[in-house]
């Protein structure tokens, strides 16, 4: 299955914002009213470690994008996609600067 963001239209958009996952999770666990302590504790890792995740000093495993799917039902590729964007969009932003 593939992913895509697109506009209503149905055009697939691009953005040179780099956005983490943990944004995005946090955003989700937001919008659905969930505690970041009780959803750590489902998610078998301490606070600390959601709370890195969440502002972007950790990476999203396959594991944890696995128990990401299992928790909120948003595919486990979903997770993996965004973090790969990411670490695409940081390895070229070094890339420019260093230009």
């Amino acid at each position: 299955m593939e992913y895509k963001v697109t506009d209503k239209k149905g055009n697939e958009i691009f953005t040179s914002e780099t956005l983490h996952p943990g944004e995005v999770l946090e955003l989700e666990l937001e919008a659905r009213g969930i505690m970041k302590s009780h959803f750590a504790q489902s998610l078998g890792i301490k606070p600390g470690h959601l709370s890195e995740l969440i502002h972007g000093k950790r990476h999203v495993s396959a594991a944890t994008a696995i128990n990401l799917e299992k928790l909120l039902d948003i595919d486990a590729e979903f997770w993996l996609r965004v973090q790969m964007y990411y670490d695409l969009q940081v390895e070229r932003n070094k890339l420019k600067e260093a230009a």
